[in-house]
């Protein structure tokens, strides 16, 4: 145990001299606030741009009084005496969309993969519906039926759910997912450093021959990238609870997201992050451990940074992280955290992810032990 803490202070020592190391284990998680502070100003833009935006659509007839009344205020009508016209003011973008009207059929022309054309469209088909159904009514009304007969057969009402609100959900899983990827980043170069960095330094061989066996060399190896990786975790979760919190108070993006800061959510969280922490030091230093070079090594580790962004993607995308998922590393990290984050404590899913964890943990280490006995892994 001596030895292994000697090793843990010799690395821990040379991670706070390297003026790198520092920086991706304090600098990274800064860029979580800045992200999420930026991302929410980016969507509360965006949201409020939509609903202000005029789109300006050609006619080839004059609207009546009634179909103003029903024409969006997001709508403003420009009236064209020729179709051509309307075909040329909207390829010099002077107008989204176009109604061309004959008799009492309407042919609406709209790009609908485009933006403006798309919600130009939406507008313009609820007017038309509008306005049929108004025509409708007054047919009925000219022949004394009664419109509830008709109309008025069922009732319903909308009700808002907490939660739905996708921006916000969106810049909370890419807060966990910056976390995460922080932590990562820092096991890649730690372990990079203290594995094939002294290999390419020569210091490797020195150290062998001191009275110290290669598993308490390895483990004093691993626990410091463990620590390291810790400072990192922790000022992570320090600065995404407070940007995410200050990020809730301040931006109508958020209203209806449920954001679960509880003490036991947050305890929690650090459970589940410290076991991410003990598992990705361990893969990074069994994947570093056979490179020759520092520049080797990196490249060897680079793909595991870019698997951290996977859970984010699966999780836009609605696809269920259950069953055989729910044991695959690094997805069932993420998952889970944004799940408590966002008010969903699942002790099931929390059970699988700690003990999965440890599985895979004792297997990196059992195999680092046994490679590090080998003298290929040092001198090959």
């Amino acid at each position: 145990m001596n030895n292994i803490l000697i090793t843990i202070k010799k690395e821990l020592r040379g991670i706070v001299r390297d003026k790198k190391s520092l920086l991706m284990m304090a600098l990274t998680p800064i860029f979580i606030p800045t992200f999420v502070i930026l991302m929410s100003y980016i969507y509360e833009e965006m949201t409020t741009s939509q609903q202000e935006n005029i789109y300006k659509v050609g006619l080839n007839y004059e609207l009546t009084e009634r179909e103003r009344e029903i024409l969006n205020k997001d709508i403003e009508p420009i009236y064209y005496d020729e179709e051509v016209q309307m075909k040329d003011a909207y390829e010099k973008e002077e107008i989204s969309a176009y109604i061309i009207k004959e008799e009492n059929n309407y042919n609406i022309y709209a790009n609908s993969q485009s933006e403006d054309g798309s919600i130009a469209r939406m507008h313009l088909i609820s007017y038309l519906d509008t306005y049929n159904t108004y025509l409708g009514q007054e047919y009925l009304l000219d022949n004394n039926i009664d419109l509830n007969r008709v109309y008025a057969n069922i009732t319903y009402q909308t009700n808002e759910i907490k939660g739905e609100s996708i921006f916000g959900n969106q810049i909370i899983l890419m807060a966990v997912t910056f976390t995460i990827m922080a932590v990562t980043l820092t096991a890649i170069y730690t372990s990079t450093d203290t594995t094939a960095g002294e290999k390419e330094r020569g210091t490797l061989e020195t150290m062998l021959t001191f009275p110290i066996k290669r598993k308490e060399l390895i483990l004093g190896k691993y626990f410091a990238i463990v620590i390291s990786g810790v400072i990192t975790m922790t000022i992570g979760i320090v600065l995404s609870i407070f940007s995410l919190w200050y990020a809730w108070n301040n931006f109508s993006i958020y209203d209806g997201t449920t954001f679960n800061m509880e003490i036991l959510t947050i305890v929690l969280i650090i459970v589940v992050l410290l076991f991410y922490t003990l598992f990705i030091s361990g893969l990074c230093i069994s994947i570093a451990s056979f490179s020759k070079t520092f520049k080797e090594a990196q490249t060897a580790l680079t793909p595991i940074s870019l698997v951290t962004c996977i859970p984010m993607f699966l999780e836009m995308l609605s696809i269920n992280i259950g069953g055989a998922l729910s044991f695959i590393p690094i997805i069932n990290h993420t998952i889970v955290i944004n799940e408590m984050l966002l008010g969903n404590i699942n002790i099931s899913s929390i059970i699988i992810t700690i003990i999965s964890s440890c599985a895979y943990i004792v297997l990196l280490i059992m195999y680092i032990v046994r490679e590090y006995n080998r003298e290929k892994i040092l001198f090959g």
